[in-house]
C-alpha cells in the first residue's frame, strides 16, 4: 500500500508529452513543482581576522521552488570549516541559513574554503565560499 502511494505521489509530479516525428516518437519527462534554491550571497570574504579567530558567517537561501527543499548534505573542505543548516523540508518562498565557521587557530595567510551544498533542488548541488586572511 505505501508503495503504491509513492507511485501515485510521483507520478503526480511529472508530465508525460509525447511529440511525433515521420517514424520516431519522442518522449520527454519533465519535472513539474520541482524544489529551487537561491542563496543570497555565494561568497563571503571575512576580510583579515586574528589567529584563534572562530569566525562565523551565515549564507541565506530561500525555496523558489513549487516544492519544499530539502538540504541533505554540506560538506566541507577540511576540518577547519563547521557548516550547520536545518534537516527540515524548506517550504516554497520561505528563507533559511547555512551557519559556516571557520577556525583559525594554526593557521596564517590567505584561505579561501569551497563548502558542497547538496539538495534536492534542480542542480542538485551548490557550492558557498567563505575567504579572507589569518594575520597575527
Amino acid at each position: 500500500m505505501k508503495a503504491s502511494k509513492l507511485i501515485i505521489v510521483f507520478f503526480s509530479f511529472i508530465a508525460l508529452s509525447v511529440s511525433a516525428q515521420p517514424g520516431k516518437k519522442i518522449f520527454t519527462i519533465e519535472a513539474e513543482g520541482q524544489p529551487s534554491i537561491k542563496f543570497e550571497e555565494m561568497v563571503h570574504d571575512f576580510g583579515t581576522i586574528v589567529e584563534g579567530t572562530q569566525a562565523t558567517y551565515e549564507f541565506t537561501y530561500t525555496n523558489t521552488g513549487k516544492t519544499p527543499l530539502i538540504i541533505t548534505d554540506v560538506k566541507p573542505p577540511c576540518s577547519c570549516t563547521i557548516p550547520e543548516w536545518s534537516k527540515d523540508p524548506l517550504q516554497p518562498g520561505k528563507s533559511s541559513k547555512i551557519k559556516v565557521t571557520f577556525d583559525s587557530k594554526a593557521k596564517s595567510g590567505s584561505f579561501t574554503k569551497t563548502i558542497e551544498v547538496k539538495h534536492n533542488g534542480e542542480s542538485a548541488r551548490d557550492y558557498i565560499t567563505i575567504k579572507g586572511i589569518v594575520g597575527t
